[in-house]
């Protein structure tokens, strides 16, 4: 009964909470991971009690300054975060935690009465969750994606291996052809160079006898990772990012520097493609030789 009692209190308080502010928030959800604030511009956390992930997951939505929550399966202890991992912090590995980050954040002018979440490809596993209100009720919808950062590998074409490659006194241009077994495919690249760094430039995807780009910013110049997603599942440091050089870049003034240090991290991005059509994909890489390191390009869906 005592029990009972407090879930109808705890409906009671969301419920009074959630009409005071309504949004939605896209979350990716990392099993095993617990976000471990490292910058001293983290902010102090919330910690609240929660009766099971999904409660935990509506505290962090009803709080408008939530954009990080683990939860700890062993206590049910819930701990929101205002900052995001990829600013302030690390994933690292343990047991029994569930991390989920905020991808959108979006405050609501009128009450979301569905929600969907129709993109095929996601680093992690993607939550939609959105909450709306009235005077006698609450609605909460949820749609939910499986996917990691690294699973479209399994199945794809190794374009390019590189293992411990000496220092190159310059880019060097590497050129393939691929036929296409999806309406939509993925280059992905992955570096790790423990010392100095890999410099990725220009790359390019066209179909055979078109002159038409399908990538989105292949040359980086927008200064952005515009069209390109990026992740580091092995919490590896000084990974990747988009770095200005104008001396040093193969084109334009903006090229892809990756040191990522202890494990390798990832680059990619999914282009429309036709089946059985033939595609030229190319790329400038550089090396710096800096030991151990590695390269790798793969080619899928």
């Amino acid at each position: 009964m005592r029990n009972t009692i407090l879930l109808f209190l705890f409906f009671i308080i969301i419920t009074q909470i959630i009409s005071q502010d309504i949004r939605s928030l896209l979350l990716t959800k990392w099993n095993n991971i617990q976000y471990q604030c490292t910058n001293y511009g983290c902010s102090s956390s919330t910690t609240v009690l929660a009766l099971n992930l999904r409660a935990c997951v509506i505290a962090c939505l009803v709080n408008t300054n939530c954009r990080t929550l683990t939860f700890d399966q062993s206590n049910n202890q819930c701990e929101l975060f205002v900052d995001i991992p990829s600013q302030y912090g690390n994933l690292i590995t343990q047991a029994n935690i569930i991390t989920m980050t905020a991808i959108d954040d979006r405050q609501l002018s009128a009450p979301m009465t569905t929600s969907t979440t129709t993109s095929t490809y996601s680093p992690t596993t993607t939550t939609l969750l959105s909450t709306t209100s009235s005077s006698s009720s609450t609605t909460t919808t949820t749609t939910t994606t499986m996917f990691t950062c690294i699973s479209s590998l399994t199945g794809a074409t190794m374009l390019l291996n590189l293992t411990n490659s000496p220092s190159q006194s310059g880019y060097i241009q590497y050129s393939y052809n691929y036929i296409a077994v999806t309406t939509s495919t993925r280059l992905t690249l992955s570096f790790r160079m423990d010392l100095d760094n890999w410099s990725l430039d220009t790359l390019s995807v066209k179909r055979i006898g078109t002159s038409t780009e399908l990538l989105t910013n292949g040359d980086f110049d927008s200064g952005t990772m515009s069209g390109w997603s990026s992740c580091n599942p092995n919490n590896a440091t000084n990974f990747g990012f988009v770095q200005y050089n104008l001396i040093y870049s193969q084109s334009g003034y903006y090229f892809w520097k990756d040191a990522s240090t202890g494990a390798v991290d990832y680059l990619y991005q999914y282009f429309s493609s036709v089946v059985g059509v033939n595609y030229t994909i190319s790329f400038y890489l550089r090396g710096d030789g800096g030991l151990p390191n590695s390269a790798n390009v793969y080619i899928g869906f």
